[in-house]
Formats: structure tokens, sequence, C-alpha cells
């Protein structure tokens, strides 16, 4: 058994990979991967949300991941991004090499050295917020700007959602007040530097050492270009979302957790925001906030529990 019967045996009626791939069958998926890469002997890991990932073992012993991208297929973008990828690898980043791109398939090298951790965890939540900061200058120093297409159509409160369990239409009814606080948060005028950014910059998309310095970041199609402020605050937001853990976590963090992740981000950094940027920060925050729980609507019903309002009135008053 490899890596997509296992995902398969998991989710055998997965919606998201008959989504992206067009097929839940196991066969099928494999042959496509040997199409794609005629040098794979074994698919040793699965998963699918935005896009497909493959883990694979090439005839010569080495480790590869590869990804077939379905929402952000734009060429120009993955090649900057690829690119950022390799300038950051030379630098000494954690970033896995970029080794080659076809369409909207991409190949990296496979990093899998260190551990998920609990970023709940004080030292954790710092090591995040400065890595995040060395992450922006180093990244924004490469001079490329990768600009992701954001699938929010002019004037739309909501982006499209990030994989097929979300649909926002059939599931107005009940998320008016989820729609409220995000446009609260989308009122703010937003101001900052710019700069080159994440922005899933979660628990889930990092590995650390046993000295807390990162050894692995996960999740490139998260790069692209936007306000300084904009990034921390999504960070902010969601900076705990992890399901790699052997224990139980509450994913999403606090009022205070928030906010104590964008001060030690300030600390980082060689200012402080000013109140402007402060309040970017925490209208982003509460706006990725208030999208996954409009997600959470969607799926599971009642988003009520999530304590999105509570979170809101806490960081936008």
């Amino acid at each position: 058994m490899d890596g997509i019967d296992a995902y398969l045996r998991r989710y055998p009626d997965s919606p998201i990979v008959l989504d992206v791939l067009g097929t839940l069958d196991a066969d099928e998926i494999r042959a496509r991967v040997h199409e794609l890469d005629p040098h794979v002997e074994e698919v040793f890991f699965f998963a699918a949300s935005v896009g497909a990932l493959f883990g694979v073992l090439h005839a010569d012993g080495s480790r590869v991941a590869m990804k077939i991208h379905k929402l952000f297929t734009d060429e120009a973008y993955l090649e900057q991004v690829q690119r950022v990828q390799a300038a950051l690898a030379a630098a000494g980043f954690p970033a896995p090499r970029p080794l080659g791109r076809r369409g909207p398939v991409v190949w990296e090298e496979w990093i899998d050295d260190g551990t998920f951790r609990d970023a709940h965890e004080l030292e954790v939540r710092a090591a995040m917020a400065r890595e995040l900061a060395r992450f922006h200058v180093v990244a924004t120093a490469t001079g490329l700007r990768p600009r992701r297409p954001f699938l929010r159509p002019a004037e739309a409160l909501w982006p499209k959602p990030h994989n097929v369990l979300f649909d926002f239409d059939a599931t107005a009814a009940g998320a008016e007040w989820i729609d409220e606080i995000g446009r609260a948060a989308r009122r703010v005028h937003a101001v900052g530097s710019e700069a080159v950014g994440h922005t899933d910059w979660s628990a889930k998309h990092l590995r650390f050492d046993d000295a807390l310095q990162v050894t692995a970041l996960y999740d490139w199609d998260s790069v692209t270009t936007d306000l300084e402020p904009v990034f921390v605050g999504t960070a902010a937001g969601s900076f705990t979302y992890t399901e790699e853990l052997e224990h139980p976590i509450d994913v999403w963090p606090a009022a205070d957790e928030s906010l104590s992740f964008i001060a030690e981000y300030e600390e980082e950094r060689a200012e402080r925001f000013t109140r402007a940027e402060r309040h970017t920060a925490l209208a982003a925050c509460v706006y990725l906030r208030a999208y996954a729980a409009r997600c959470h609507h969607a799926y599971a019903g009642d988003a009520r529990g999530s304590g999105l309002a509570e979170f809101a009135g806490a960081l936008l008053g």
C-alpha cells in the first residue's frame, strides 16, 4: 500500500480529490503521476486540498515533492515563486530547492527534517513571529515580486473558497452575522510597506529543530506580494493551526495570543508599526478568522461556537 492507497482508504469518497484530479481511482492517479514523472519508483505520500501533493521516490534514491496545482495555475506566478524559493535556499533559509516545473505542476526537494510543534507554546509562538520577520526581509530583498491572483471578484466580500467543500452561495442563509464582521474588517483602509510574504503562516507548514530553528517551510503557493501588516495580521489569526500533532489542541489562537504574536513580530522588525499599520494588521487578522468561520458555516453549519464575535470585538472593538 502506497501513499495514494493510504489516503484514499482514509477518505474514500473525497470530493476534494475528485475535484482536483478528476478521479478517485488509485490506479488512475498513479498512472497520472508516472505520466508526469517517469522517474517515480514509489509514491510514499499523498494529500489533496488546494491542489494535489505527492511525495515520490525517484530511481536515483532522491525524495521529491510534486504538486499539481488546481486553484493557482498562472505560470508566470509559479515561475516567480520557484525563483524566490531558489534564492532563499541559497541564502540558507529552509526552503525546499525547486527542481522543475511543467505548466501547473511543480517539483521541489522533499524536506522533512525536524518536527511540527504546538504554537500555543509561548516559545514556539515567538519563534514563528521571529521567522516570519526573517522571511519578509530575505524574500523581499530578492527583488522578485510574485503576485498570486486574488480570487475575490471586484466588490465581493469573500474570495473563491479554497476548495470544493465550501459553497458560500448555497449556504448564505444564517451567515449574515459572519458577513458583517468580514465587512467591518474590510472597511479598514490598509496601509504599510510592500513585502513578499506567506499567506498561510501556520504551525502545519513549519518544522523545527530542538533549538526552535525552522528546518522546513511548506506551502509555497501561499507566497505572494502584499502589505507587510496584512501578512502579519493574517498569520496572527491562524499561526496555531495544525492537524499534525499527536495530541488535540484548539486549532485557532485566542485573541490575546494573536495580539501577542503581532507584538512579538514588531520586536523583531526595525521599528514598531504605526497606529494605522497596526489597525491594518488587526483587520487582516479578523478578516482571516471571519473567512474561516464562513467556511465552517458552509461545511458544518452554525459557526457561533467558533468565538468569532468575541474575537472580533477584542481586536476591532
